[in-house]
């Protein structure tokens, strides 16, 4: 009876989990499908050059933040100003020699082997996920291959982080350096997200709580 309780609670915990991963996804295509990039690269490709490059979610550095901008438009009887935290940027060259096209192919590399990580991370997590069910059912908790997908999940999630984060800071430095000399000169500072980092070693001291219940599970086969 205790072992058919145990199963119904997981099937119930699995099932918040696949909602809450539905959820998340939904949310990241709506959010693609409605953001203003799209436009922005459309205005790119429309211009009269070939060349051009698409710079998003920048921090305004401290000349541009100081600048306050009078809203229009609003109610008679109200006024508000506006300051400039971040933006996005279009950047057109006449000559594809003009933009650096070294940072942002390491930008693009980088990207491409963070969305690699992330995949990995997520089937190998779905894999410990369902390995861990039908082991429940078996009556094994703490198998294995579970523990060594837990941590490389964990190493994954840093990884992924780390790598983000320098992405991001070489776009920041690629705005910086074309900007510099102008009144849009961002902030080209690095920001390390900490949350993912947690994340990981989370998962990673998840793991290792697993490996130690495996090993007190032996010593009591042994035992008996």
């Amino acid at each position: 009876m205790a072992k058919k309780a145990t199963i119904t609670r997981i099937r119930t915990l699995y099932a918040i989990f696949i909602g809450v991963i539905a959820l998340c996804i939904a949310l990241f295509f709506l959010n693609v499908f409605t953001s203003a990039d799209p436009i922005e690269v459309a205005n790119i490709g429309e211009s009269r050059s070939d060349y051009g490059m698409l710079i998003t979610d920048l921090q305004s550095g401290p000349e541009l933040y100081r600048q306050n901008f009078d809203v229009d438009g609003l109610p008679e009887g109200l006024s508000a100003n506006a300051k400039i935290s971040r933006y996005d940027i279009g950047i057109i060259a006449d000559d594809m020699d003009d933009l650096p096209t070294g940072k942002a192919a390491w930008c693009m590399w980088l990207q491409i082997i963070c969305v690699l990580a992330g995949t990995a991370m997520t089937v190998l997590v779905v894999m410990a996920l369902i390995s861990f069910y039908i082991c429940t059912r078996r009556g094994k908790i703490f198998p294995k291959k579970n523990i060594t997908w837990l941590t490389w999940a964990g190493v994954l999630m840093i990884f992924m982080s780390l790598g983000m984060d320098i992405g991001t800071y070489l776009e920041r430095s690629i705005a910086f350096d074309l900007l510099q000399h102008s009144q849009w000169v961002p902030a080209a500072k690095v920001s390390i997200h900490i949350t993912r980092i947690l994340f990981g070693l989370t998962i990673i001291f998840m793991a290792e709580i697993f490996k130690i219940g495996r090993e007190i599970q032996e010593e009591q086969e042994l035992t008996i």
